[in-house]
């Protein structure tokens, strides 16, 4: 398991309805967590390395939105509260490690509450932002026997960064072969880190080895209505041959049709893919038509798209097979 440093986070395994964990949220926050955020008195202090200063009583509140429970204070020699969360027998403090390490006393804590602290004009400003970029991002969790498809973070940037870097992937996938960390990190940015789009992550290793992602009308241009997703997926070369992408998309496709309300999936390959041909065949993909002149915006390119389509009437009758 991936170790973190915030207080409680080894018994922090309380989940919420789409399977997320405290740690989840973590990783998500890291991401958001910014100066815009942090409390004033401590703004001038904030940086990328105490991301979670200042960010103490909009994180709890937004986690009891999530997890229930209550939040309490940790009194502090300032006269302020450092808040934390308890939800049943979990017991977690999402940005104690601003404090870097020092003991924090959580046995003589007093109860906090919403109506006092969002009294504060400007902490409600803080708090409502930091829920809204969350809902932004905020994903479902899916397991396979194998797998976890679970949010991209920019902490994944080496894992994604040591498969990307190959052209092979990239020029069967439609982009660029990454350069650098720094390429990788942008990409999880710009691209990667938004909803319905997933880091395969090999439950061996708790390592990203690929992504998949289920693409809307405004992100797709074969999705007409908004019943519609293309499927997009790539693993990296060392894992080729496995059933892995295979194994992601079968359970992208329960939760699009399931979960999603999604009536048609699209999706494709360049002409003389065959893993992916394969793949799409196994999925109970059928052929619809092929573009001779397909552009491939992120890398400029024309080339012969074959294109593939699953409808859900079809998937479910598969299913009773």
């Amino acid at each position: 398991m991936k170790k973190y440093n915030f207080y409680g986070w080894e018994r922090a395994d309380i989940k919420d309805s789409r399977g997320l964990t405290p740690r989840d949220y973590y990783d998500l926050l890291s991401d958001i967590w910014c100066a815009k955020t942090c409390a004033p008195r401590m703004r001038d202090d904030w940086s990328e390395d105490n991301k979670t200063l200042g960010q103490c009583s909009i994180t709890a509140f937004l986690m009891q939105d999530i997890y229930g429970g209550k939040v309490f204070g940790v009194p502090l020699e300032s006269g302020n509260y450092h808040c934390y969360n308890v939800a049943g027998d979990c017991v977690f403090d999402l940005t104690s490690e601003q404090f870097g390490g020092a003991p924090l006393d959580y046995e003589n804590s007093v109860e906090q509450f919403r109506e006092v602290h969002f009294k504060k004009e400007e902490k409600k400003k803080r708090y409502e932002y930091l829920k809204e970029k969350l809902t932004e991002r905020s994903p479902y969790i899916l397991e396979t026997e194998r797998l976890i498809l679970r949010p991209w973070y920019l902490s994944d940037a080496e894992e994604c960064f040591r498969y990307s870097h190959d052209g092979v992937v990239g020029d069967l996938a439609g982009w660029k072969a990454h350069e650098t960390v720094e390429d990788s990190k942008r990409v999880i940015k710009e691209i990667l880190a938004v909803k319905e789009t997933y880091a395969i992550v090999l439950k061996e290793t708790g390592l990203p080895i690929g992504s998949l992602g289920l693409h809307f009308k405004n992100a797709s241009s074969l999705c007409e209505n908004d019943d519609e997703c293309e499927l997009g997926y790539w693993v990296g070369v060392p894992y080729w041959n496995r059933g892995i992408a295979t194994e992601a998309a079968k359970t992208a496709l329960r939760h699009a049709f399931f979960d999603l309300g999604i009536k048609t999936v699209w999706c494709g390959y360049f002409e003389g893919n065959s893993a992916s041909k394969r793949v799409q065949e196994k999925l109970g993909f059928t052929y619809f038509k092929t573009n001779e002149k397909g552009y491939v915006s992120q890398t400029g390119e024309m080339k012969v798209i074959l294109i593939n389509r699953l409808k859900k009437d079809d998937y479910m009758s598969a299913l009773k097979k």
